[in-house]
């Protein structure tokens, strides 16, 4: 995919983008992501599994955006599959704010942030979970969810060795290896799960979260999982911060395992950033790996 192809597609299918201005905003693992006109965001999934998760994302989040106060995304329409493209794929408005991947933590206002992180998780983490079955949401249980990132973030610290020269890389792989009992886990919630620093859109002056994206990995399971996107960005201090004002609660045991599932991510951020030659994903593992273990 590419941007003369997607401006093709657009075209044929909606006319009023016939001369829209279309650009690159990124690929993942699931998605390759466009710009259009600086006012919607189209996604293209990548396999059948990533289209089935955008079908769950348009039905969730609309109840989910009566049910918190941070903007989450809302599809406004959905493209059928084509010659040049054969799965559906989705676009919704374009919300304000910068991925906090591209924002130093340091230099924003914590208090205003935290705030409005921690009434997000605990409105996100009181959604009826019954509501959430009845839609097909699927269970996470984090030993599962650990078990997957511990594999994947071992295998790039290869590449963190390369990156980082003078890191305490044996230390960190120490770590890593040692895993961390996740137990069975905190009561069942729906949890964004995969709460990284570029699904939160921040406003840089005013410190508050203006928007949080992509959701196609929305689960049942352990709200330590998103803590540990904050652990990821803002270390123990942002983390300490949110709880502050948390409705629910988080044991040791929940502490352990987001900070575990951050330096693993920390990891795989180096890893993502190095093969697809993105330095803002280098520098945010390098800082995770730092803050989430010692040594």
């Amino acid at each position: 995919m590419n941007s003369d192809v997607v401006s093709t597609i657009l075209a044929a299918q909606f006319p009023e983008f016939a001369s829209a201005r279309v650009g690159s905003l990124g690929e993942g693992c699931d998605f390759t992501v466009f710009d259009v006109d600086d006012q919607w965001v189209v996604r293209f999934p990548k396999s059948d599994e990533a289209e089935a998760q955008l079908d769950l994302e348009r039905r969730l989040l609309p109840l989910l955006a009566s049910h918190v106060r941070v903007p989450v995304p809302q599809v406004r329409f959905l493209g059928q599959p084509t010659e040049l493209f054969d799965r559906s794929f989705s676009g919704y408005r374009k919300l304000r704010g910068e991925p906090a991947i591209l924002i130093d933590p340091e230099v924003v206002v914590r208090d205003p942030l935290a705030a409005t992180l921690s009434d997000f998780l605990s409105a996100l983490h009181a959604f009826p979970v019954e509501v959430a079955e009845r839609m097909g949401i699927p269970e996470r249980p984090i030993g599962a969810l650990i078990d997957e990132v511990r594999e994947d973030a071992l295998g790039d610290l290869s590449l963190v060795k390369e990156v980082a020269t003078d890191a305490p890389v044996d230390a960190w792989r120490g770590f890593l290896e040692r895993g961390v009992d996740s137990g069975p886990g905190g009561r069942p919630a729906l949890i964004h799960n995969d709460l990284a620093a570029e699904h939160v859109l921040i406003d840089r002056e005013s410190g508050t979260v203006t928007g949080v994206i992509d959701w196609s990995d929305v689960a049942i399971g352990d709200p330590a999982a998103d803590f540990a996107g904050l652990f990821h960005w803002g270390g123990e201090p942002l983390l300490r911060a949110v709880l502050g004002r948390y409705s629910g609660s988080l044991d040791q045991r929940g502490l352990r395992s987001a900070r575990y599932l951050a330096a693993c991510r920390g990891a795989m951020d180096v890893g993502f950033g190095v093969r697809h030659e993105r330095p803002a994903y280098v520098a945010s593992g390098l800082r995770a790996l730092r803050a989430c273990v010692a040594g």
